[in-house]
């Protein structure tokens, strides 16, 4: 429709429009063209000309107002697709994709990163005995602390239940053991303040190197297996609770 409207307007440029008198034709560089057409003026056409030249512009403008107003809404859309409602970090699917986007980079430039697997340790418990609204609340709280000490080049995800995933990239393996180690310190420090009560944290960790040869599947399966071997050597039971 806009490339419709620019050769009306094109038209109009070129065909001339009504002198300031109302006796003829005045061509874009301002000579009287009147005598070139034998015809007489029609200016009930040209007004009709002139309104329908509003008309479409006014309705290209309109359009080209709701493509964007659409393409928002489907970037909205998308963003929804790929974060988890809880958290604020990325789902499952979202963390593929990044997953996905990250091992291609190492492919084409010889990057390295770690995968970070992350599950909190006695979070059932939690739930049964304080409500789901209270495990949210934990769940939120990890989201935030795990957002706050990744960079933006990372990517952070909550992957399921009570299962977190990070992309730690343009990271080696001595790298991933101090900020993997950082974090691990942090996360089970920490604690949520509920009803007079403090409820600490508790997470335990395992992470898994990657390079150009390493596939999304086997990468989640060594970072997993590093995690529970981790949960259990610390012999992990449920918590408890603290009071203020």
């Amino acid at each position: 429709m806009v490339q419709a409207v620019e050769k009306l307007r094109l038209v109009s440029d070129t065909q001339g429009i009504v002198s300031p008198d109302g006796q003829g034709i005045v061509s874009p560089d301002g000579h009287d063209q009147s005598g070139l057409n034998d015809r007489p003026t029609d200016w009930a056409e040209i007004r009709n000309y002139r309104r329908l030249l509003r008309d479409a512009l006014t309705l290209a403008q309109e359009a080209r107002q709701n493509l964007t107003d659409a393409q928002r809404r489907i970037a909205t859309l998308e963003h929804l697709s790929r974060t988890d409602e809880t958290t604020g970090l990325l789902n499952r699917r979202g963390f593929e994709l990044a997953l996905e986007t990250a091992l291609a980079r190492v492919k084409r430039h010889g990057e390295k990163g770690v995968l970070v697997m992350i599950d909190l340790d006695g979070f059932k418990a939690i739930n049964d005995r304080h409500g789901h609204p209270v495990g949210d609340l934990v769940l939120a709280t990890v989201g935030t602390i795990l957002n706050r000490h990744t960079r933006f080049t990372d990517s952070a995800a909550r992957i399921g239940g009570d299962e977190f995933a990070l992309i730690l990239t343009d990271t080696d393996d001595k790298g991933a053991k101090l900020r993997v180690r950082k974090l691990d310190q942090i996360l089970n420090c920490s604690d949520v303040p509920w009803n007079g009560m403090r409820i600490p944290i508790r997470a335990s960790f395992g992470y898994a190197p990657y390079g150009p040869r390493d596939e999304a599947d086997n990468l989640f399966a060594k970072a997993d297996a590093a995690m529970y071997d981790r949960k259990r050597d610390r012999a992990v039971s449920p918590q408890p609770i603290l009071t203020q």
